[in-house]
C-alpha cells in the first residue's frame, strides 16, 4: 500500500479526498433531512387550508408519509435519493427534481457570473495591495475593508435603488424582460445580483493575492530568478503561479458565501433560483422542496471545496508531497 501511494501521490490524494466527501455529504444529508422536520407549522394543513377535517389531515399526512417514524421516512428519503428521486412537492403539484432543476440553473449562472466578478475584483485589488505606492496600498486596504464589511443584501438593497430606481440603468430584477431572451438582456439581469455577491469574496481572495505576492517578492526566489537571467514577465509569471492556489482555495470557501448571500440577493432582484425556491417552500411548508434545495446547495459546496482541493495540489506539486507524509 506504501509503495502504491509513493509512486501515485496525486491519484491516492483525490482518492481521500473524494472520500471525505461522499462522507460529508452523508452527514449533510442526515442533518437536513432532521433539521428541516423541525420547522414548525403541519403541511397537510397547508395544503388543505385550515378548514379541513382531522380525518382529511390524518389521510394527507399518509399520503406525504408523514405517518411512518422519523427513521422509517429518512430510510425512504435516502433510498429515493439513490435511484435519484428527491421526492414529489405536493404543494407544486409534481416531482421535486422538475421543481429544484430549473432553479439550480438560475443560481449556477448567478454564481458562475458573482465568481468571475469575484476574480476580477481580487486581480485588481490584490496587485493593488502589493503595489510599491504607499497611496495605492492604502487605498486597496480600505477598499478591501469596506467590501468585506458590507453584507452582501444590503449592498443589493443599495445597488437595485441607485441604479434601478434612481438612474434606471439596470433592470429591477428577473432574468429578461417580457419576450426578450437574447445573451445581452440576460447579462444585464445578471450584472448587478452578481456584483452583489462578488464584493465579499473577491476582497477575500484580493487579500490572499497581496500576501502572497509580498511573500513571495520579499523571498531568496525573485533575486535567483533574477540571477539566472529570466524576464521580468517571466519573474512575474513565477509569482502568480505562487500566488493562484491560496486564491483557489479562498475562491471555493467563498462559494459557501455567495450560496448563502443569494438566498437574500435573488429575493431582492426576483430570480427565480435555488434562494428564492428555498424562501417559497418554507413558506408553504413544503418538506420535499426545501430538504432537496438545501441538500443540492450543500452538495455543490462540497464539490466546490472537493475540486478546489484537487486543483490546488495539482498546480502546487509540493502540496503532493506533503499529502502523505
Amino acid at each position: 500500500m506504501e509503495h502504491i501511494i509513493r509512486r501515485h501521490p496525486f491519484g491516492w490524494m483525490i482518492c481521500r479526498r473524494l472520500f471525505t466527501a461522499v462522507l460529508m455529504s452523508l452527514a449533510v444529508m442526515f442533518v437536513v433531512f432532521f433539521t428541516i422536520r423541525m420547522i414548525p407549522g403541519d403541511p397537510a394543513v397547508n395544503l388543505l387550508g385550515a378548514d379541513s377535517t382531522a380525518a382529511e389531515r390524518k389521510a394527507m399526512r399518509a399520503t406525504l408519509g408523514l405517518d411512518k417514524p422519523i427513521l422509517v421516512q429518512f430510510s425512504i428519503w435516502l433510498g429515493g435519493l439513490v435511484h435519484g428521486n428527491l421526492g414529489y412537492s405536493y404543494a407544486y403539484g409534481k416531482d421535486s427534481l422538475s421543481v429544484v432543476t430549473p432553479a439550480l440553473c438560475n443560481t449556477m449562472m448567478l454564481g458562475v457570473s458573482a465568481s468571475i466578478l469575484a476574480i476580477v475584483i481580487a486581480i485588481v485589488l490584490g496587485n493593488f495591495g502589493a503595489s510599491n505606492n504607499k497611496t495605492v496600498r492604502q487605498f486597496s486596504s480600505w477598499v478591501e475593508a469596506f467590501f468585506l464589511s458590507a453584507p452582501q443584501y444590503a449592498v443589493a438593497l443599495i445597488l437595485l435603488i441607485v441604479f434601478t430606481v434612481q438612474l434606471r440603468v439596470f433592470p429591477s430584477g428577473g432574468l429578461h424582460n417580457t419576450g426578450v431572451t437574447d445573451i445581452g438582456d440576460l447579462l444585464s439581469h445578471l450584472f448587478l445580483p452578481s456584483l452583489a455577491l462578488s464584493l465579499a469574496p473577491g476582497a477575500q481572495m484580493a487579500r490572499s493575492l497581496k500576501t502572497s505576492l509580498l511573500e513571495t517578492r520579499s523571498s531568496d526566489l525573485i533575486p535567483s530568478l533574477e540571477a539566472r537571467g529570466l524576464s521580468s514577465r517571466q519573474v512575474m509569471v513565477h509569482e502568480y503561479r505562487n500566488a493562484i492556489p491560496p486564491m483557489i482555495t479562498v475562491l471555493a470557501i467563498q462559494v459557501g458565501s455567495m450560496l448563502g448571500g443569494a438566498l437574500f440577493v435573488e429575493n431582492i432582484f426576483s430570480i427565480p433560483g435555488l434562494g428564492q425556491l428555498v424562501v417559497q417552500a418554507v413558506g408553504l411548508r413544503d418538506f420535499q422542496t426545501v430538504q432537496s434545495s438545501v441538500l443540492v446547495i450543500a452538495l455543490i459546496y462540497i464539490v466546490v471545496l472537493t475540486l478546489g482541493d484537487i486543483a490546488t495540489t495539482w498546480i502546487d506539486p509540493r502540496l503532493r508531497r506533503n499529502d502523505h507524509v
